[in-house]
């Protein structure tokens, strides 16, 4: 595995450098890297993102010129140890922008959900109980069937937010959490893609070549459905821009994941309204969407539309949930009562990974946008590795290629 898993990297360091150096039929090429989900779970909260940073460091190895994340950053509240990672990764002399969608787990806020979490430590036996609160609280750290009720009415309580505070507090993490808290010298770039926005504005695009074919990506925030004010923007930024698009969005409007027999089954869901809103205008052949990357789900699915032809047809979604949260299968519903809209999952694989993409463009601007996915595959039923375990094994020579697609676009 190790033999083939270096001839890999050696083949998609020559298309790499065939595309850079071939002059007849290409100029230069745009390399970026897509990832998400590093939080750990609530009984890490406040500690070292360990595995993400194991993650980071392979993906700065292979010298991308930017990176998305597809949300997710911390599991509550605990941004400085996202931006440890981002710091010692990304910044210094070979600087790697990273743009961020926002996540649900960065929306947990607001007094009661800071009662319910301590309130929950405290029963997992993770964080002492007060002296002047009451001796009612179970003892037994395992007394599962009070946390799941906590559990629930943490959910309840996050599920209330009204979606005015969400966007406020978007705006916040976007802003005051992120780009002002990375040194000034890394976040210009945040800065630069931001300085048009509007007052309570998460959602932003840029635009980089390939060649000289300008690519469009668009990052918007699926927790908030409803929002007017995002909507708009986005259908003005497809009727301004006719060229190749690329989507980012925590929420996977499609998912044979846990969510998906959960959020996208259940009607009301943030994730089933995103979806039924947006996705007409992303599955829409005339906007010229290729691509549409999401997180939420920790595991990797790739999901596409297959011509009768045989061939994939645009967009294809990818989830990409695999950047150091505790993977999660398949979810255990009939997958026929989740909506596809003729969609299919070609590829579902439970693995710690991020997604290697090359785009490049030929001398009639036909995009070729190619997809290395690597990682580590964990049997969910053994169990996952503890952080120094995954130190030891997340190394790059060590990646599995586990999934690999190629993309064709021309106007």
């Amino acid at each position: 595995m190790r033999k083939q898993t270096h001839v890999t990297f050696l083949i998609i360091h020559f298309l790499l450098l065939f595309c850079i150096f071939s002059q007849d039929l290409y100029a230069k090429t745009l390399h970026f890297i897509a990832y998400g989900d590093t939080r750990g779970d609530i009984k890490v909260i406040g500690k070292p993102q360990i595995k993400h940073n194991t993650i980071a460091k392979a993906i700065r190895s292979m010298t991308p010129d930017f990176i998305l994340f597809s949300g997710d950053m911390v599991y509550y509240n605990e941004f400085e140890k996202f931006l440890e990672v981002i710091t010692n990764n990304y910044t210094g002399d070979a600087t790697i922008p990273l743009y961020p969608a926002i996540g649900n787990h960065e929306l947990m806020f607001s007094e009661r959900v800071d009662e319910l979490v301590k309130e929950m430590l405290r029963k997992m036996g993770i964080a002492d109980k007060p002296e002047e609160e009451s001796d009612s609280l179970p003892s037994d750290p395992s007394d599962d069937g009070t946390l799941e009720k906590v559990w629930k009415r943490l959910l309840e309580e996050i599920n209330s937010l009204v979606e005015s505070r969400i966007k406020t507090r978007s705006r916040e993490v976007l802003c005051e959490e992120i780009r002002d808290k990375l040194p000034p010298s890394y976040s210009s770039y945040l800065k630069e893609v931001l300085k048009d926005t509007a007052e309570e504005q998460s959602w932003y695009s840029f635009v980089r070549k390939a060649n000289e074919l300008e690519i469009k990506f668009l990052i918007l925030n699926s927790s908030l459905p409803d929002d007017e004010e995002q909507f708009q923007w986005f259908l003005n930024e497809l009727q301004q821009f006719s060229g190749p698009k690329i989507i980012l969005e925590h929420y996977p409007p499609y998912s044979l994941g846990i969510h998906g027999c959960a959020d996208l089954i259940d009607k009301e869901s943030r994730a089933s309204r995103f979806r039924d809103r947006y996705v007409r205008f992303f599955n829409d052949s005339a906007n010229n969407v290729l691509l549409i990357i999401n997180g939420h789900e920790h595991n990797y699915q790739r999901i596409c539309r297959m011509h009768t032809t045989g061939g994939v047809q645009l967009p294809v979604y990818i989830i990409s949930g695999g950047g150091g949260a505790p993977l999660a299968g398949m979810g255990e519903c009939n997958a026929s009562q989740i909506p596809f809209d003729g969609f299919q999952c070609v590829e579902f694989i439970t693995a710690y990974h991020f997604v290697d993409i090359i785009v490049c463009t030929d001398n009639n601007n036909k995009v070729i946008l190619q997809g290395k996915v690597f990682g580590l595959r964990y049997d969910l039923a053994k169990g996952l590795p503890d952080d120094s375990a995954f130190e030891r094994q997340f190394m790059k020579e060590r990646l599995e290629l586990i999934d690999d697609f190629t993309l064709h676009w021309q106007k």
